[in-house]
């Protein structure tokens, strides 16, 4: 299964990328939804690339320029050579 983690800031449309990644039988890592926000920036930021390396692709949401952190994370995820995936992408590409 593949895990795909999410990059970028929470909007509502969210849930329906979610479900459309699950719906292909992608694990889905999104850490706007975990308990970040009780570390320091460095360790939420040591969280997110560890949860970075162990994905497979990462999908960024339309307004990952307004997140330094996204930012970061986008930088991780090239470096690590993550097939990546920006939003909106066809149906066609995102099953492959």
């Amino acid at each position: 299964m593949a895990i795909v983690y999410i990059c970028g800031v929470d909007n509502p449309d969210d849930e329906k990328v979610k479900a459309r990644l699950k719906s292909l039988k992608c694990a889905v890592v999104n850490p706007s939804e975990m308990a970040f926000s009780k570390m320091s920036w460095s360790d939420t930021l040591s969280n997110r690339v560890e949860l970075l390396k162990k994905s497979h692709a990462v999908y960024v949401l339309p307004n990952w320029r307004d997140s330094i952190m996204a930012r970061i994370e986008l930088t991780v995820a090239m470096d690590l050579k993550l097939q990546t995936f920006f939003h909106p992408i066809s149906n066609k590409e995102l099953k492959q």
